[in-house]
Formats: structure tokens, C-alpha cells, sequence
């Protein structure tokens, strides 16, 4: 059990790559006219924009109504030489929670576990009777990153999501750029500007959500990617929701270049709300600095 908080304090480093930094987009493009070059901000025709915003509504109409999902989860993580497996739980509420708990074999019993609140990160380490809770800003690389939890759970709930924002609205998916007369079974979907860029892969049939992808690009700790794959989609309250997701990151940011790799897979889904949102821990736990959580990530190589 000496991995389990190791593999814990990875899940913060994975989601560290999903930046909510507030960017804005200008799209230009350069064209050659009797010999001169001039540059104008791109335009679509209204065919075009119509066609795009009815795919994107369809992608959007995807999203879960169901407010909880719960399910039974295996996790498996690789980094380095690593490579952990262990059975768990996932319990999400929307715009309040997403909780991953590890459990011990046959007798299912909690042994850790970890809240992405809106507010603040929660990481237990019941086996070691340990915690780190804190907002984050408090967690250097995390901050620096920009993570949002509302950036996150779109993530976990197979959804698109734009930096800074908590819903997306009509308005806020004409931002996105569509590329439907892609020749391919899928449409790249994308946002981009300055340091960050966002793309998704969305079935072209379906809808659903194949692939996100997030690059952001520091001068001091180079470029840093996520990516995310969904899979295995069932129906939950209704809905389509992919039951095994994998995500990898690459990152300099401890200091020099990393790689870890989740996989999720999920199973017997419920919608259950019949769970508490709020962790309580006895006084017999000791908090740890939220600043050591990079001392125990670099324990994983």
C-alpha cells in the first residue's frame, strides 16, 4: 500500500495540464491579390456557420442530464517504472464533486481517496492516516497551470469546455473552430490562442467525443500535453458515457521532462444521490503542506 498516495498525488499532476487560463482569439488569414498580401480576420459563409453550429449543438446535446454518476472503477497507472493497478470507485456531482477512491482487494474497504472540489483539492491517505487539502493556488504547479475544476469534470463527463467558463451556450461554442469537410470518420474541433491550444475528435454519426487534447507551451517549463481518449460508451440516465477513458500527460514541470499515463474503467454506472459530497476526517489525521505533494510525484520515477 506504500503506492497508493503515490498514485493519488499523480492524479493532481494529470490534471494540472487542463488550464483554465483566460485567453482570447482573433483568427487572421493572409491572402495574395493582384501581387499585394493583405491580412483580414477570417469569416465563414452563413451555410458554413450553420452547418457548424448544428454539429456542435449535436455534441453539446450529448452532455449528461443526470445530475450524479456513480461506478465501480479498476485504475491502473504507468510512470517510469512504475505500473499500479487497484480497484476503486468513482463518484461525481455535477459543479460540486469528482471523487476517486481506491479500495483494498476482496474486502473493498477504502484505503485513499481524492475530492476535486470547486474550491479546493482533498487527497486521504487512510492507510497512512494522512491528508493534503488545498485551494489551488496553494499548489505552485497547479496554479501555474491554471487548473479548473469546471475544466476537469467536462473532462471526466465527456463534454466540451472553453477556459473560464462553467456552461457553454450557443455563444460560447461559435468560438470553437469545426472542420466538418474533414475527409474522415471524425471532426477536429478546436480553440486556440497564444501559449494554449484545445482540440477534440468528435465521431462524425455520433457525436460523442473520441479524444481532447491540451498543449500549453511555458517558457519556463517547456510544453505540457494531456491527452484524453473515451471509450466503451453505455448508456447512463439516458445518455451516451464512455465507462473507460485514459489520459497521459507529459510535463517539465518538476523540473525536468515526465510522463504518466491513467486508465480508468468504469463500471455498473448508477445515478445514484444517495452519497455525501463532504469528506470528514478524525483528529487522528495529519495534514501534510500541499507543497510536498511534488516531493511524493517524484517517488513515482
Amino acid at each position: 500500500m506504500k503506492n497508493i498516495f503515490t498514485l493519488l498525488t499523480a492524479l493532481l499532476l494529470l490534471a494540472s495540464c487542463a488550464s483554465n487560463k483566460t485567453v482570447s482569439q482573433t483568427t487572421v488569414e493572409t491572402t495574395t491579390k493582384n501581387g499585394s498580401t493583405t491580412t483580414k480576420t477570417t469569416t465563414v459563409t452563413a451555410k458554413k456557420a450553420t452547418e457548424q453550429m448544428a454539429f456542435l449543438n449535436r455534441v453539446a446535446d450529448n452532455q449528461l442530464t443526470a445530475k450524479n454518476i456513480v461506478a465501480s472503477a479498476d485504475f491502473r497507472l504507468q510512470a517510469g517504472n512504475k505500473d499500479l493497478s487497484c480497484d476503486g470507485k468513482i463518484a461525481m456531482r455535477r459543479n460540486e464533486i469528482i471523487r476517486l477512491q481506491l479500495l483494498l482487494p476482496i474486502i473493498r474497504t477504502e484505503i485513499a481517496r481524492v475530492d476535486f472540489t470547486p474550491d479546493y483539492v482533498l487527497l486521504v491517505d487512510r492507510y497512512h492516516k494522512e491528508y493534503i487539502k488545498a485551494e489551488y493556488k496553494d499548489v505552485s504547479f497547479l496554479a501555474d497551470n491554471g487548473i479548473s475544476f469546471y475544466s476537469l469534470q467536462s473532462l471526466f463527463w465527456n463534454e466540451l469546455f472553453l477556459p473560464g467558463e462553467h456552461n457553454l451556450g450557443e455563444q460560447q461554442l461559435k468560438k470553437l473552430a469545426c472542420d466538418l469537410a474533414a475527409m474522415a470518420t471524425s471532426v477536429p474541433v478546436s480553440y486556440k490562442s497564444g501559449k494554449i491550444a484545445y482540440s477534440w475528435d468528435i465521431n462524425k454519426s455520433t457525436a460523442e467525443i473520441q479524444t481532447a487534447d491540451i498543449v500549453y507551451k511555458s517558457a519556463r517549463d517547456g510544453e505540457s500535453s494531456l491527452h484524453w481518449t473515451y471509450d466503451n460508451f453505455k448508456q447512463v440516465g439516458g445518455k451516451a458515457f464512455p465507462l473507460t477513458q485514459q489520459f497521459t500527460v507529459k510535463t517539465g514541470v518538476t523540473g525536468k521532462q515526465q510522463t504518466a499515463q491513467l486508465s480508468v474503467r468504469m463500471s455498473s454506472p448508477k445515478t445514484s444521490s444517495d452519497w455525501d459530497v463532504k469528506t470528514e476526517l478524525s483528529p487522528k489525521y495529519k495534514r501534510i503542506e500541499a507543497q510536498d505533494i511534488l516531493k511524493k510525484l517524484l517517488s513515482i520515477q
